[in-house]
């Protein structure tokens, strides 16, 4: 029997909201080949963390505790790890800002919640699970 190595995907979460952390953590969870490489809840953290987790993927929300929004934070967490991707998550419609935004790969409003996992998969190159 041959075993099949997997190489997970490192993701970190930067979300101010509990019960969203906790939302996001189980969603995202469900891949087995994702990680949770950690957590933060304003983007100071997560500027601080960032290098250490070395995440393949970051979901980085607006609206954090702390003095940077996420906007702000993208191009300052990707000058840190720049091959990281990062997934703006919102419930604002920011799509034209984060599209401006060179740092941020892609945009998802909080309100399309089931297509996270397809886009952090897609984002990430993975296929579908079945």
């Amino acid at each position: 029997m041959e075993s099949q190595l997997v190489t997970k995907r490192v993701l970190g979460i930067v979300e101010d909201e509990r019960d969203m952390q906790l939302l996001l953590r189980l969603t995202l969870g469900a891949d087995p080949r994702l990680d949770l490489g950690g957590e933060a809840t304003s983007a100071e953290e997560a500027l601080e963390l960032a290098q250490s987790w070395e995440p393949d993927l970051i979901v980085l929300d607006q609206s954090l505790d702390g003095e940077l929004t996420g906007l702000e934070a993208a191009p300052l967490l990707k000058a840190l790890v720049p091959e990281t991707k990062i997934l703006l998550f919102t419930a604002y419609d920011l799509r034209a800002r984060a599209e401006a935004e060179p740092a941020v790969d892609d945009f998802l409003r909080k309100d399309n919640f089931a297509a996270l996992l397809p886009t952090v998969n897609r984002m990430l190159g993975l296929e579908p699970l079945t």
